[in-house]
């Protein structure tokens, strides 16, 4: 296949493939296998009875879903109409669900049975949808929403093709782990095609790409990079929760090409026994994408050993979009570093008083593309704290070196301050991930009366090992300042995370501020 579609209409992408690849599974599930062809049938019939429900171009839609064929069905009907997606997580509860459906001002909420019971008893709260706004995924019927499978049976003839040329805000909401999630949005369709040519030739997808979605869909990232594999006509394989035995089972039979991974995940795989994959054959995987928190050197090299040179590593975030990029080749001479700037990107790190500082010293690291977001919606006090002319920040320390590679050495709001000395917790991180015994490691300040701050390690030990605070302690001295070594050792079963990966520091701080981890 040599043409490709144009990006000139809404909906050329999806008639195209429609047309020219009618019987190619563009999505696989389980059992399941959802060709072109009957991806835009169900996708057209789906966005012809929301239309007649109300909704219309420049609205936004709310979408609460696993992984499944559905999301992709809901995605393409949406860009039918002109509709901007709202992403919810899965693991959010009424409140939150409430909150970002009105905030969002959505019209219509979509979402799987599984979280009716979140949904539909408070229904009165949802005061932007439409009448027949809730929308029900799953083979039971419920009171109070519409059936999914129903609107695609008999869809009214409502003309799609000569809608207004109008696009609604696509938003993801950030993960709030310091209070209520904001949402990032964009409008430009252009800007959005352009981003995934870039990624296209940097990750280095090809038209027979058979992409694996292991993360959740309702972040961004996971959505861009699946997202490109759609864009050449490859094929989706889904994965509606992790699981390591049958990823790993999934990249053999399906003979998949790339994925997108966070560090967790990554971990999980170095974890798992010969055993599990002595009689898989892994030999069609090209690319491994890692990004959305931390990935130690440990990590990657392991990884680069166990599977081969197919680990890219970049820095981005959902208000920025990709920033830096390291292949594999780099990452075995720099495995500290997240790479070079991406396409498009040009990065800047200002000290405090706002003067660019030199190679070799930290400070903030803002960004400057075209495809920033424009904005968190509703929120310009939010929106005005993130820029620095025309550049933006979501609040990370890096250093550059003299080659131009990045190193994100921290976040800003989590460094900690013991006696007037600044103190980066993925230092000591990056140290304590070094010691055989520990699997998993967060580092954060708690109050102190005399020093402002010391220094706290949450600590997961290995499988089979045990926690020697004095071998730890030793090991430190060696590696790190006195003032930087952990103060107070705590050993637990996990450290908790969002499912991007993220540290939820806060869950952790909160542990301290009560005092029940003593």
């Amino acid at each position: 296949m040599t043409d490709q579609p144009s990006m000139t209409k809404r909906g050329d992408l999806i008639k195209f493939y429609a047309a020219f690849l009618p019987d190619k599974p563009v999505v696989i599930c389980g059992e399941h296998r959802l060709t072109w062809s009957e991806l835009y049938r169900r996708g057209r019939a789906l966005a012809q009875s929301l239309y007649e429900l109300g909704l219309r171009p420049g609205d936004r839609a709310a979408v609460m879903i696993y992984n499944l064929p559905e999301f992709w069905e809901i995605s393409v009907a949406l860009s039918l109409i002109g509709v901007g997606s709202v992403q919810i997580g899965y693991r959010n509860k009424a409140p939150e669900i409430e909150y970002i459906v009105g905030n969002s001002e959505s019209r219509c909420l979509l979402f799987h049975r599984d979280f009716a019971e979140r949904i539909l008893p408070h229904k009165q709260q949802y005061t932007s949808l439409l009448p027949d706004g809730f929308i029900c995924i799953g083979k039971t019927s419920l009171e109070g929403a519409l059936d999914y499978e129903k609107l695609m049976e008999d869809p009214p003839p409502v003309d799609l093709d000569n809608l207004p040329e109008i696009q609604g805000q696509r938003m993801i909401y950030t993960s709030g782990t310091t209070g209520k999630p904001k949402g990032a949005f964009r409008t430009n369709l252009e800007r959005g095609a352009e981003f995934i040519v870039h990624l296209v030739q940097q990750f280095k997808y090809t038209s027979d790409e058979v992409h694996l979605v292991a993360c959740p869909l309702y972040h961004s990232a996971p959505i861009a990079f699946s997202g490109a594999a759609f864009m050449l006509g490859g094929t989706l394989v889904l994965m509606p929760r992790y699981d390591t035995q049958e990823f790993l089972e999934t990249i053999s039979r399906h003979k998949v090409t790339s994925a997108f991974v966070v560090p967790t995940i990554l971990d999980s795989l170095l974890q798992a026994p010969d055993e599990v994959t002595a009689d898989l054959d892994l030999e069609s995987l090209r690319t491994l994408i890692c990004g959305a928190a931390p990935l130690f050197p440990r990590i990657k090299l392991g990884i680069m050993d166990r599977f081969g040179p197919v680990l890219y590593e970049f820095y981005g975030s959902t208000e920025t979009g990709v920033n830096t990029i390291i292949t594999p080749e780099e990452i075995r001479e720099k495995p500290n570093s997240v790479g070079r700037p991406f396409p498009d990107n040009e990065l800047v790190i200002f000290d405090d008083e706002g003067n660019e500082v030199p190679d070799g010293e930290r400070g903030e690291l803002y960004i400057y593309n075209s495809f920033l977001m424009e904005g968190y919606y509703k929120n310009e006090k939010a929106t005005r704290e993130c820029l620095r002319g025309k550049y933006m920040t979501v609040g990370d320390i890096a250093i550059r070196d003299k080659d131009g590679h990045f190193y994100i050495v921290d976040r800003k709001k989590d460094m900690i301050i013991r006696g007037g000395a600044n103190i980066y917790p993925a230092e000591i991180e990056d140290v304590l991930h070094g010691i055989e015994s520990i699997r998993d490691v967060a580092v954060l300040g708690k109050p102190d009366t005399h020093w402002g701050e010391i220094v706290a390690a949450f600590v997961v030990p290995a499988s089979g090992k045990q926690i020697d605070e004095a071998a730890i302690i030793e090991y430190c001295n060696e590696r790190l300042a006195s003032y930087k070594i952990p103060e107070i050792i705590i050993s637990r079963d996990e450290i908790p995370r969002n499912p991007q990966g993220k540290i939820l520091k806060r869950k952790l701080r909160e542990e301290l501020e009560k005092g029940e981890t003593e």
